[in-house]
C-alpha cells in the first residue's frame, strides 16, 4: 500500500479539577480521549478504525470513526496510550498521549483531544497472494491477507473497488490477459463467499501490458505477477 501523507496535532483540552483534601493516587479513575480524524482538505473520514492501547499493551480499545471522523474511548488514567490507524496490511501510529494519575480528589474536567489527518490510499498492491502455476486457483497461505479486505470492506459500506489481473510477459499475450482476469474474477469470487456484494467489486485483466519491473529477471517477473486492488468511493 502506498504510504500515506501524514500530520499529526496532539492538543490537550482537559482541566484537572484538583482538591486538598487528599494526595492519595487513586488508579481507578477514569479519562476520555477524543479522536477527530479527517483528510488534509478537512473531510471527516467514516468508518476507519483506530486504536488505543496502552504502552505495556494491557489496556485495548477499538474506535470506529462516526459520519463527522469523530470517535472517543473512557480509558483509566495513569496511562501512556499509543494511538495507531489500522487499514488493509499496515497499522500506522500517529503518537501518544500521556495521561496523569490523578489523586482521588481531582478529576479531568475536559478530554483528551487529538486531530488526526491522513490520505486514505487510492490503491493496494497484494503482498501476499498467490495462485498456482499458470492457474487461476488461490493458494490457502493468501486467504489471510484476502481476509483483511473482507473486513476492510464490510467495515468501508461506501467503497466498491476494481480488481486488477496483472502476469509477467511469459507466454502468450493473449493466454496472459485471460489468466489475469481470470485471477482477478477468482479474487471476487472469494470475497463475494464472504459477504462482499459482486455489485461493488470490478475486475480486469491486463496481462502482460503494464509491467513495474524488468521481465528480463526472475525478480522482475515476480513483482509483475500481482493483483491490484483500486477504491472507488460512490
Amino acid at each position: 500500500m502506498k504510504k500515506y501523507i501524514l500530520a499529526t496535532l496532539l492538543y490537550f483540552a482537559n482541566q484537572l479539577i484538583f482538591s486538598q483534601i487528599s494526595s492519595n493516587i487513586d488508579t481507578s479513575k477514569k479519562a476520555t480521549i477524543e479522536i477527530h480524524l479527517t483528510n488534509s482538505l478537512k473531510k471527516p473520514l467514516t468508518k476507519e478504525e483506530v486504536i488505543i492501547s496502552s504502552d505495556n499493551s494491557k489496556l485495548n480499545y477499538k474506535l470506529i470513526t462516526d459520519a463527522k471522523g469523530n470517535a472517543s474511548v473512557i480509558v483509566k488514567t495513569g496511562y501512556n496510550y499509543i494511538v495507531k490507524l489500522k487499514t488493509i496490511g499496515d497499522t500506522t501510529t500517529y503518537g501518544n498521549i500521556e495521561i496523569p494519575a490523578i489523586t482521588s480528589r481531582q478529576t479531568y474536567s475536559s478530554p483528551f483531544v487529538l486531530d488526526m489527518i491522513y490520505e486514505p490510499a487510492k490503491d493496494y498492491t497484494f503482498h501476499n497472494l498467490e495462485f498456482d502455476v499458470a492457474k487461476a486457483i488461490i493458494k490457502p497461505s493468501s486467504f489471510k491477507e484476502l481476509d483483511l479486505v473482507v473486513e476492510y470492506l464490510a467495515r468501508k459500506s461506501d467503497v466498491s473497488i476494481e480488481i486488477t489481473g496483472h502476469t509477467d510477459n511469459v507466454g502468450d499475450d493473449n493466454s496472459n490477459k485471460i489468466l489475469s482476469k481470470q485471477r482477478a474474477d477468482a479474487v471476487k469470487k472469494y470475497l463475494a463467499k464472504k459477504g462482499i456484494a459482486e455489485t461493488r467489486v470490478q475486475t480486469m485483466g491486463l496481462g502482460a501490458t503494464h509491467p513495474i519491473a524488468d521481465n528480463a529477471t526472475l525478480e522482475g517477473r515476480q513483482q509483475n505477477r500481482r493483483t491490484e486492488i483500486k477504491f472507488l468511493e460512490k
